[in-house]
């Protein structure tokens, strides 16, 4: 038979008939004056009431809830029982679950984990303080026991969810737009083929990064990733209404890899930095790595410019990885430069790229802020440079070069981008002089 629990008002005794004969369910104690639940063996909530929505969520042999009318929180639901749980918030039939200024909190449990699947909702919560989920115990590092799967999800608050211990998974099409941060997260994954549009910092001057890696470190080492699945398509706005000097970016803190799978789309528009890892000395890997798979599209931009480079390699060796025909494109405004990677040893290997393009818009203002940095090409074809010119660079290339089979430009001497070296199959008319140009391209293959 099908096991549903149905949320009546007032005090009920359900009688259930199956079978092998009859079975009276009885029910608990209300937990307010006139609403409980009636317990049957299904564990399927159909709720139409906030006191109904909390009751369920309390009752830990409930797994699914189906929301069937708009409902608003009035105080925060604390101290849900640990187990897997999907909330059905059917937004397309016009459903809509307001947080207002408050939350969802998941018990804290040290020695396991579980899922929540938020799917089919329409949530609202407060810009200043409303998210609509917190796993564990609240605000921050060694919050346990919950992960959360977001599929074809809108909220619109302050951050959708706390999960600084657990994982934040995206499938199907999410549209998250927040004052705040977009979500904490020790994990982050955007599953293959899905669809993300993300908004954060969306008013004022707020500094905020879209996702916050601020969990506590393992074993002593930092090991949060970002996931970016095969053809999924990832867009994030930082600050879109600020053109200030951001520091924040897409993933920030303890973030130490991040895959952009094959075919896969990832757009950040920011107010300053757009990507960036941090200098800390305990990555788990000892580099963070950038990972670009073929046919791989990737764009940063910053709009503020001022000193804020747009991609900041803030650490000893951080390798930067361009697989075939993908595509990294970083474009900037800065006075300082757009790639910044002062903490020598970066490397960024370009395997035939479609196209690498870095571009400053601001006029006589340098592409690299860097220390011992390495470009590594292979199958190059066409590489072409622009002087300072600054603006879009709509001019043809001020000098044109051939890359070839392998070649290696080293740069940077101290916090610079003076060329220091250029070996290999790299070729021209002029010399290869990285410190002249405001725009670069490289693309793999003949010319």
């Amino acid at each position: 038979m099908k096991k549903t629990q149905l949320l009546k008002r007032g005090l009920l005794t359900l009688a259930a008939t199956v079978a092998l004969g009859a079975v009276v369910l009885s029910v608990p104690t209300p937990f307010s004056g006139d609403s409980v639940v009636a317990y049957a063996t299904e564990e399927t909530a159909e709720v139409s009431t906030i006191e109904e929505f909390e009751a369920a969520l309390k009752n830990p042999t409930i797994t699914v809830i189906n929301v069937n009318q708009s409902i608003q929180f009035k105080k925060n639901i604390t101290n849900i029982p640990n187990r897997d749980l999907t909330i059905n918030g059917k937004a397309d039939q016009g459903v809509v679950i307001n947080s207002a200024h408050n939350s969802i909190y998941g018990k804290q449990n040290t020695k396991g984990t579980n899922l929540v699947t938020i799917t089919n909702a329409n949530i609202v919560g407060a810009d200043s303080d409303g998210r609509f989920f917190t796993g564990g115990a609240g605000n921050g590092p060694s919050s346990y026991g919950w992960d959360v799967l977001a599929k074809d999800v809108t909220y619109t608050g302050a951050r959708f969810v706390h999960l600084s211990e657990g994982k934040l998974t995206f499938d199907g099409t999410n549209t998250i737009t927040t004052r705040a941060e977009n979500a904490w997260v020790h994990d982050l994954e955007f599953k293959a083929g899905s669809t993300y549009n993300g908004i954060a910092a969306n008013k004022d001057h707020g500094q905020f990064s879209a996702f916050y890696f601020n969990g506590a470190l393992i074993k002593g080492k930092a090991t949060g990733e970002a996931i970016i699945g095969d053809n999924a398509n990832v867009n994030v706005k930082i600050g879109p209404q600020s053109t200030v000097n951001h520091y924040y970016p897409v993933f920030y803190d303890k973030v130490q890899k991040v895959d952009v799978g094959t075919g896969a789309t990832f757009d950040v528009d920011a107010a300053g930095v757009a990507f960036q890892f941090i200098p800390r000395a305990d990555y788990v890997n000892k580099v963070p790595t950038l990972n670009l798979a073929s046919r791989s599209k990737v764009k940063f931009n910053g709009r503020g410019g001022g000193n804020y480079s747009t991609m900041k390699l803030q650490y000893y060796g951080t390798v930067v990885n361009v697989d075939r025909a993908a595509e990294l494109v970083v474009t900037g405004d800065s006075s300082k430069s757009v790639i910044e990677s002062e903490y020598k040893g970066a490397v960024i290997n370009l395997n035939a790229p479609k196209n690498f393009e870095v571009a400053n818009r601001r006029a006589n203002s340098k592409l690299f802020y860097s220390t011992n940095t390495t470009i590594n090409g292979t199958n190059v074809g066409r590489i072409s440079t622009w002087n300072q010119l600054g603006g879009d660079y709509a001019a043809p290339a001020t000098e044109t070069f051939r890359g070839g089979k392998e070649f290696a430009v080293n740069f940077g001497k101290i916090c610079n981008s003076k060329t220091l070296s250029v070996t290999g199959s790299l070729t021209g008319d002029q010399e290869f002089k990285l410190e002249n140009y405001g725009k670069l391209t490289l693309a793999g293959g003949s010319i």
